[in-house]
């Protein structure tokens, strides 16, 4: 869309592909500007019927000037696992934290991989779709 450039990789792939990424002398892709959750069980109206929780991450070759997106799907739904980046860039230590925190997206090998926003004793994952919002929390009334 709008010529931005989306590779999908698999998760079995993303880690050495990210790494290619970030070193191949060809690409250099030596920042990564961001890191989110998605949830795509609503996607297209409910017509998506691929896997549901994946990691899209931006990436920015300053010696190049080039910019690219990469997703890459959690192959299980129940328990989404995608390995961490967060040794090749360390800005995406805070960024996976978030995903996990807000749509509980696991990233094997993160160093520290424990909620950043909300209260550790917070029960779900509020930016997943289905995400039941309680009534009240701790007695405090949500209007």
């Amino acid at each position: 869309a709008l010529g931005e450039i989306t590779l999908v990789i698999k998760a079995d792939h993303y880690l050495s592909a990210m790494q290619i990424l970030r070193d191949h002398a060809d690409l250099r892709f030596e920042q990564l500007v961001d890191l989110c959750g998605m949830d795509y069980s609503t996607y297209g109206d409910g017509a998506w019927s691929s896997s549901r929780f994946a990691a899209v991450v931006h990436l920015l070759s300053v010696s190049k000037n080039w910019r690219v997106r990469v997703r890459t799907f959690a192959p299980d739904d129940d328990m989404p696992l995608i390995p961490s980046v967060s040794e090749l860039w360390s800005a995406a230590n805070w960024y996976e934290r978030e995903a996990f925190d807000l749509f509980g997206i696991h990233f094997e090998g993160h160093p520290d991989l424990r909620r950043i926003l909300l209260p550790d004793d917070w029960d779900g994952y509020p930016l997943r779709k289905d995400y039941q919002a309680a009534e009240e929390y701790k007695g405090i009334k949500i209007n």
